[in-house]
């Protein structure tokens, strides 16, 4: 079965009790996955992909003059590793990806 990072995101927020502000990191996360056109089923998400985001998500924060881009990426691989362990711990993948 092909599970997007949307769907997954979306379960997972459902499934935990999180504030406000974080459901609206989590979401600004995954606007930025989806502006950089990963749409691929979270079954074939590898490291490099999880890589190339955060360089582009940590090079987009300096171009935009971001007071502390390393907290845009540090946020980043925090969200996906959260909904990643989740989609893992409910068996709708075989094994997490290793995070950078």
């Amino acid at each position: 079965m092909r599970t997007t990072l949307d769907a997954v995101t979306a379960n997972y927020l459902k499934a935990k009790t999180l504030s406000r502000g974080t459901r609206n990191e989590y979401h600004s996360t995954l606007r930025k996955w989806g502006q950089r056109g990963r749409g691929a089923p979270i079954q074939t998400l590898h490291r490099k992909h999880a890589r190339e985001f955060l360089d582009w998500g940590s090079e987009r924060a300096v171009a935009d003059q971001g007071t502390y881009p390393g907290r845009t990426a540090n946020k980043a691989r925090e969200h996906l590793r959260a909904v990643l362990s989740w989609a893992w711990e409910q068996d709708l993948i075989d094994s997490p990806p290793r995070f950078p």
